[in-house]
């Protein structure tokens, strides 16, 4: 099977000649003998150094309002010891702003994005603080339109990626209350679910709106699998009543329309995940994705128990605990537990979130090669 074949039927829990292993770096690891300029190079360190399997990404933004038009500037904070970053969309509803802390590895330059990693973290003043605010958000988060002639040539280059290489094509269709970190801040996201239920009605409302439009396109582009990012998602944020109300119906529609359109749906979420097991079985995705199944209290067995009869599973390995601090022994066990507990049907190993650069280079040949023991011989 390529390696596209191997993947997809492993998503949809078909038989495969093997089952897969699918890591995600969060960069080249030189060290390792995993060196990469491109997507080419990652591509072939991927499949044909390390022998795991791959896939390549890409994504559609929103659309913006013509109307909108936008300003920034920085300026010196109150005590002095850092700079903020300014920015306002000036929308037909008024001014939306945002201000965040300009840090030594901020990455956007001057430019403050709608949604970001990096600007969760360094919200001093986000861009919801009322409802007013949603009105104005609309008009600078809308959902995306493309024509078929746009999405042939946005896709062209990625597509041809993937034939070159015979890997799948993956999106992020939705970002779901992940969302709701960038636009209202991590605190007041989480005041706002229980004091404002109204505003994060609304954001889930455009969440959804900009999902459904994207996965429409992706439908068109030759995209193989798309994924929601439920990370916060989870009890770790939200009671499980929260999740059945502002997740579960939406997501619900969004997996609908992934399966007409061919596409299986993936979720990721990380921890948090042992009070809402019954909500899992009943949302009918196709894979659970980045479960951390060390640290927050996961229990694999568990999981699997409830999941592994209609659901894939990716993941298997917490990439702190076994392959960042762990020994090639300990990362071989933890790939022997893995296939004893939920077996080679329907699953796809993998450390959990990334592989990242202080992995210890023999941990993570360790878990290659006890992955090849138990799926290969």
């Amino acid at each position: 099977m390529t390696s596209r074949e191997r993947i997809l039927a492993a998503l949809r829990r078909q038989e495969v000649d093997y089952a897969p292993c699918l890591p995600v770096f969060s960069s080249p690891m030189p060290e390792a003998g995993l060196a990469w300029r491109n997507e080419d190079e990652r591509l072939d360190a991927m499949l044909n150094r390390l022998g795991v399997d791959a896939f390549v990404y890409a994504g559609i933004e929103p659309d913006r309002h013509p109307q909108v038009t936008a300003r920034t500037w920085q300026e010196p904070s109150a005590d002095g010891r850092s700079t903020l970053l300014h920015k306002v969309f000036e929308t037909p509803a008024g001014p939306l702003s945002c201000t965040v802390r300009r840090t030594e590895d901020w990455p956007h330059g001057d430019d403050v994005p709608i949604r970001s990693d990096f600007l969760i973290s360094r919200i001093v003043k986000p861009w919801v603080q009322e409802e007013a605010d949603v009105d104005r958000l609309e008009y600078v988060y809308r959902p995306p339109q493309r024509t078929d002639v746009q999405v042939a040539a946005e896709f062209a280059s990625v597509r041809d990626l993937a034939e070159r290489w015979q890997v799948p094509i993956y999106s992020i269709a939705s970002s779901g209350l992940y969302a709701n970190l960038s636009f209202l801040g991590v605190e007041q996201a989480v005041l706002y679910s229980v004091d404002h239920p109204e505003v994060v009605e609304r954001l889930a409302d455009l969440e959804h709106r900009v999902t459904v439009a994207r996965l429409e396109i992706l439908g068109r582009a030759g995209v193989h699998f798309v994924r929601r990012s439920g990370h916060y998602e989870t009890t770790d944020f939200c009671s499980p009543a929260q999740i059945r109300q502002y997740t579960v119906p939406r997501f619900q529609r969004e997996i609908e329309l992934a399966h007409q359109l061919g596409l299986p749906m993936v979720l990721a979420a990380c921890t948090g995940l042992m009070p809402i097991l019954d909500i899992l079985q009943e949302l009918p995705f196709d894979c659970l994705y980045d479960f951390e199944p060390v640290l927050g209290g996961q229990d694999l067995g568990r999981l699997w128990a409830a999941l592994g009869s209609a659901k894939s599973i990716w993941g298997g390995l917490s990439a702190p605990m076994h392959l960042e601090t762990g020994t090639p022994e300990s990362v071989r066990q933890a790939v022997r537990e893995f296939y004893r507990i939920c077996g080679r049907r329907g699953t796809i190993l993998a450390p959990v979130c990334f592989v990242t650069p202080e992995t210890p280079p023999v941990n993570l040949h360790a878990m290659v090669d006890e992955w090849e023991r138990q799926t290969k011989d």
